[in-house]
């Protein structure tokens, strides 16, 4: 007995009409952007001034006093400190995409293209802004614009690249503000030889080593200001950002675990807020720490390392020019061919101070840490 079999150009294909987008992440870095009054105790600072004009925006920072003043009958007059006043300024340029379909396609398409054009394009808009801010915290040069990093940029539309002179100059002016693995010891003017020193035994990102990320930043010079929160009176927080594979450690460490079953409030839904139990932001010793997925990992020869980054106020600005908003293509070919886009004017910078030594800077509001990051086993 023969069985009929249809023919495959004759079978019914159906689609789901809605385009599968793949999963982008918010930024993950949107609480700790502010602006106006509010920017100058935000981690992130973000600047509206160039909306109207302009191509760069200048950034004033004014150093803490230092001097003892006078007390009694000493005279003030002749003892008055100089103010310390720098800059940082924040460059802004177009980004745009875009995506052209046309009337034949449309026609033929059983999926509706149309529909996914616009939320991806807001997407891809936001995971850029992502990577910007990323890229940003792993600045190690800055000369109008920050073209150094650490690693292969994310960010790959931007000529930045990974550079050996201004690692060691990088880590030369902000010797007082880096940690390579669990000890200041570790720490060498070479950058090279300072992540050499790092291995996968001693150097994981630990409960200890985030004290003593924190205690660089109370005691660093010029100061790392922390943000203030509203809770409680005079209680003062830093931020530290942290990829997957650090925050991990973290996470695994017994003293966090302890205190997380031990210590943390016993809310009403305590199971739906607790850590050990779901995903989310870990808080220890008035350090808030937030797991950024796509912070990289880089080698140092022998294994992987990935840095964390405890931030102050105004660690990264964000100057904008012009604010994401979608486009139309004009150059229609009578109604044929339509396209919808995206532009927007952004710069992203580390806020970046001069330093005494010629031609470097300092970071301004970051302690930057990096740590062993070895995949799971």
């Amino acid at each position: 007995m023969a069985t009929t079999v249809t023919p495959t150009d004759l079978q019914e294909i159906k689609y789901r009409r809605d385009y599968w987008r793949e999963y982008v992440r918010e930024s993950g870095f949107k609480p700790y952007m502010g602006g106006g009054a509010e920017g100058i105790t935000s981690v992130i600072h973000t600047c509206y001034e160039l909306t109207s004009s302009g191509k760069s925006l200048t950034i004033p920072i004014v150093s803490r006093l230092k001097n003892q003043g006078v007390e009694g009958n000493t005279r003030l007059s002749g003892t008055e400190e100089q103010l310390g006043k720098h800059t940082h300024s924040i460059a802004v340029q177009y980004s745009r995409h875009a995506v052209e379909l046309s009337k034949q396609d449309e026609h033929f398409d059983a999926s509706s293209a149309r529909d996914a054009v616009r939320p991806l394009l807001k997407e891809w808009s936001t995971s850029r802004l992502r990577d910007r801010i990323i890229d940003a915290l792993g600045s190690t040069a800055f000369s109008g614009v920050q073209n150094k990093t650490f690693w292969t940029p994310l960010d790959g539309a931007r000529n930045v690249v990974s550079d050996a002179t201004a690692n060691n100059a990088w880590v030369a002016a902000n010797s007082d503000r880096v940690l390579f693995g669990k000890l200041v010891s570790n720490y060498s003017a070479t950058f090279a030889t300072a992540i050499g020193n790092i291995d996968n035994t001693d150097d994981k990102f630990t409960r200890s080593a985030l004290g003593v990320l924190k205690r660089i930043a109370k005691t660093a010079d010029p100061h790392i200001r922390p943000i203030r929160t509203s809770t409680e009176e005079g209680r003062e927080y830093f931020v530290a950002f942290a990829g997957t594979k650090t925050f991990r450690d973290l996470k695994n460490d017994s003293t966090v675990i302890s205190n997380l079953r031990d210590a943390r409030a016993r809310e009403g839904n305590g199971m739906d807020r607790n850590p050990l139990f779901q995903d989310g932001d870990l808080i220890e010793d008035g350090v808030i720490i937030r797991e950024i997925p796509e912070i990289p990992s880089f080698s140092n020869g022998s294994i992987d390392v990935s840095p964390v980054f405890l931030c102050g106020a105004q660690s990264i600005g964000v100057g904008w020019g012009q604010e994401p908003m979608f486009t139309m293509k004009k150059e229609d070919d009578y109604g044929f061919f339509t396209g919808v886009g995206i532009e927007e004017m952004v710069g992203v910078n580390k806020v970046m101070r001069k330093d005494g030594v010629a031609g470097t800077f300092k970071d301004h509001g970051i302690v930057t840490g990096f740590f062993a990051a070895v995949g799971d086993a």
